[in-house]
């Protein structure tokens, strides 16, 4: 089973945060709902959401709001 980390960066900073920490794809999924469409995305102070697996490769990427990473076609 895969496991997945999530990393934010606020608005104005530079430091990465660890939001979620090995996580199923469930947890994932629930996480991500959460910071894409709750509070603190509605408030605009989350530049950045980075999602890495246990290769430490990055999967999903999201800068400003915008997906960056996969590519949206």
């Amino acid at each position: 089973m895969d496991k997945f980390r999530i990393w934010i960066k606020f608005t104005g900073s530079n430091e990465s945060h660890l939001d979620t920490d090995w996580c199923t794809q469930e947890e994932l999924l629930s996480s991500l709902r959460r910071l894409l469409h709750g509070p603190a995305a509605k408030m605009g102070i989350i530049a950045e959401i980075k999602v890495i697996d246990t290769m430490d490769c990055v999967v999903y990427l999201v800068q400003e709001g915008k997906q960056v990473f996969p590519e949206v076609a």
